[in-house]
């Protein structure tokens, strides 16, 4: 779905920055769900699949297989930012200002549409607008089960999140926040009445500086328990650290201790270096190979199921 940005026209709406919208969606949350993505995010993590979802705006990502080479970038772009060597298409990223010009110019590009040679994700949109934008999808599909706010992290844009939020269940929509657990406990206790489901990221480590984030975690648990809103735990299936005993020994203890027993195991991306390449943001880990993606997941799963936990299954579709 492409969504029209607009400036801020509304006094009661507030903007929020997105980076993408799923539809049809059947891996976030209970049913059939329609996923706003929110641009931003603090937890950083090393193995993320979407880096050009962390700062505030995402940077200009470059398809490198669908560039002709034209080279109008080049010429017209006010930074000269574009450049090509040994038939090899180059953006210098500190010159880069993100304002559109190349991909006006450019022929294998069509502003705001993923997958163009030249695409700058970030989206600026009052909430007010965007509700109207996609709710017509959303009567449409009488399958629908609601909108899930995934990310980034959503509630960094906290009162553009409360008010996406509150029009969902004034208009009857079923709603479900994705988070990585790592935000402030006041900052979930002002979501809590509005949120129906919980995907939990169980985000207790998200990187080679192994800081551990258990304590925090667990309070953030009880907050939303206390909430009565249904929690979807997330374990992401990343070799080297979830596959870690001591990791997985963490994790069943904290849903252990909160009668959490069904568990959802997200799925390693086997195209995780994409957007790393695209937007020119270097790795942060080295991409695992076939057999260590498939050793993590079989450890991981039967470390869990021997536990007696359950793996989450959308039986709403």
């Amino acid at each position: 779905m492409q969504i029209r940005a607009e400036k801020k026209n509304e006094k009661s709406s507030h903007l929020l920055k997105l980076f993408d919208i799923a539809e049809f969606s059947i891996h976030d949350g209970p049913g059939i769900r329609t996923v706003v993505y929110f641009q931003g995010c603090n937890a950083r993590c090393d193995w993320c699949h979407s880096p050009h979802s962390q700062p505030g705006c995402a940077p200009l990502l470059l398809n490198p297989n669908v560039c002709i080479q034209c080279r109008r970038c080049e010429h017209s772009c006010p930074s000269r930012a574009h450049s090509f060597q040994d038939g090899k298409h180059i953006i210098n990223r500190k010159l880069c200002k993100q304002c559109g010009t190349c991909i006006e110019e450019c022929p294998s590009s069509i502003s705001s549409v993923k997958g163009s040679a030249l695409h700058l994700p970030t989206v600026e949109v009052t909430v007010c607008s965007l509700f109207e934008q996609i709710e017509p999808y959303l009567k449409l599909n009488p399958k629908c089960n609601g909108i899930t706010l995934s990310g980034g992290e959503a509630l960094l844009q906290l009162e553009a999140a409360k008010e996406l939020l509150q029009y969902c269940k004034e208009h009857g929509y079923n709603t479900a926040v994705e988070t990585s657990g790592l935000l402030s406990l006041e900052t979930y206790r002002q979501v809590i009445p509005l949120v129906d489901n919980w995907l939990f990221g169980t985000r207790i480590i998200t990187g080679k500086n192994n800081v551990r984030y258990d304590q925090h975690i667990d309070q953030v648990l009880d907050a939303l328990i206390a909430g009565k809103a249904n929690i979807i735990p997330r374990v992401p299936l990343v070799p080297s650290f979830y596959d870690r005993e001591d990791i997985m020994q963490s994790i069943a203890g904290l849903l252990t201790k909160h009668s959490i027993t069904t568990i959802c195991f997200n799925q390693w991306n086997k195209d995780y270096d994409t957007h790393y390449i695209q937007s020119g943001i270097p790795l942060n880990m080295e991409k695992p190979s076939d057999k260590e993606i498939k050793e993590c997941e079989t450890k991981i799963k039967s470390y869990f199921f021997h536990l007696n936990f359950e793996e989450y299954e959308n039986t709403q579709i």
